[in-house]
């Protein structure tokens, strides 16, 4: 079956992850935390939301709009979900590990616009950035610049309301997006990049409360 609306999948997934760190925290399994893992859990929680029968979910699925110049390995989205009977990605989502090497700015800005891209060509896709880890690590992440309060970064920490981000002409970041952006157009010469995109957090209130020791937050890209 598919889940219920009174809880949003993006919602639904975030609660879940941080339930499942805190479990897997008890159950002295904190050493196996990383991207690796958080990725196998958000599989796991989709699979829980969706009929198997009507629904595929897939975890380093390739992403259906990059095509990557040169040999090695073609860009993939961490996790989404397929509907069999039309072929088309009813979700999408990118998650980072907070506290690792990969859960910087730079990997973070890299998600969220190739969410929008995938998005921008498939209409009825949802597409979803999380976030998750010990609060510590998290707290860290936001603490750069980047994400500095009242600069125009792209995601909201506790307020609900979307938030434009703008990737063409932004006051604070421009010089930093730039660097970005001809290092994606080198990998991808074809590559579109959008002039803005949309994010909007998540109800964080169960899954990113402050006496929480791990957090999990998700952001919807449009």
């Amino acid at each position: 079956m598919n889940p219920r609306p009174y809880i949003r999948v993006p919602r639904r997934v975030a609660e879940a992850v941080s339930s499942k760190l805190h479990y897997d925290y008890l159950c002295f399994k904190g050493s196996t935390m990383d991207e690796a893992y958080l990725v196998e859990k958000v599989g796991d929680i989709l699979r829980a939301c969706y009929s198997p029968s009507d629904y595929e979910v897939q975890n380093g699925y390739v992403h259906p709009c990059l095509s990557k110049t040169g040999r090695g390995r073609k860009p993939e989205i961490d996790s989404v979900v397929i509907n069999k009977s039309s072929d088309t990605i009813m979700i999408a989502i990118e998650a980072k590990w907070a506290g690792s090497s990969h859960c910087t700015p730079a990997n973070i800005l890299w998600d969220i616009v190739r969410l929008k891209i995938l998005v921008d060509r498939n209409p009825n896709c949802t597409g979803v950035f999380l976030i998750a880890g010990h609060k510590k690590n998290i707290d860290v992440c936001f603490s750069l610049p980047f994400f500095a309060p009242g600069t125009q970064h792209p995601l909201q920490q506790g307020n609900t309301r979307k938030k434009t981000f703008s990737i063409r002409a932004n006051k604070d970041h421009q010089s930093f997006i730039e660097i970005q952006k001809n290092a994606w157009k080198k990998k991808y010469p074809n590559l579109e990049v959008p002039d803005s995109l949309v994010t909007v957090l998540e109800d964080p209130t169960k899954s990113a409360n402050e006496v929480n020791r791990f957090v999990a937050k998700a952001w919807v890209i449009r």
